[in-house]
């Protein structure tokens, strides 16, 4: 609860220092994009902190298990994780609300071109929102990262090394799901100012 309060206090006073110069620059923004170019994905806390769930079937079908008991048990090592993941999700929930209002909110000024490095006053905002929101997110990150080490063990014990191999391969794919994509334009501005907001999920 400390940790929303301060998020809400300083996402007011971010949205009160920034407001006022961002109309009208959206267009300017679409302009400077390349045809083709692919948006950013939004930023999600959820995704910073790791928080996603397995398709048992699509897993199942990758590690390519065929027998009956081992899919029930590795049906119910997915199912026990992805229950444990959704408590962590469900006990954050006002925290990756909080984080996400303030992310966009800075992602849409600097991404409409909006300069106040005249007087530092943007990088030490941005700076700021980095800290805040590590502080909370390393913690769930942190708690995630457990539960998929034992979720990795319990496979593990469990299937051929030649399974487990291609369950990790299956891991790491889903994982890189959750990673933002970077747009493809030359705009290197954009590109910089977009980079600093989202570099807040991707340093934990």
């Amino acid at each position: 609860m400390k940790y929303i309060i301060i998020l809400v206090l300083f996402t007011s006073s971010c949205i009160y220092a920034q407001r006022g110069g961002g109309m009208g620059r959206g267009q300017q923004q679409n302009q400077n994009m390349q045809p083709g170019a692919r948006e950013i994905k939004e930023f999600k806390a959820s995704d910073v902190a790791g928080i996603f769930y397995y398709d048992v079937k699509t897993a199942i079908k990758k590690i390519k298990v065929k027998d009956k008991e081992l899919k029930n048990k590795v049906t119910k090592i997915l199912r026990d994780y992805n229950f444990k993941i959704k408590e962590i999700a469900f006990l954050n929930t006002d925290n990756f609300k909080t984080i996400d209002v303030l992310m966009k909110s800075n992602s849409a000024n600097n991404r409409n071109g909006r300069q106040q490095n005249s007087n530092n006053q943007q990088p030490r905002e941005v700076d700021s929102l980095r800290i805040k929101v590590r502080e909370i997110i390393r913690p769930i990150k942190r708690n995630v990262h457990e539960n998929e080490e034992v979720l990795n063990e319990n496979l593990a014990s469990i299937l051929s090394e030649k399974q487990n191999k291609k369950w990790l391969k299956f891991q790491k794919s889903e994982k890189e799901k959750l990673a933002p994509q970077r747009p493809e334009n030359n705009n290197r501005t954009l590109q910089q100012r977009t980079r600093r907001l989202e570099g807040a999920g991707r340093r934990f």
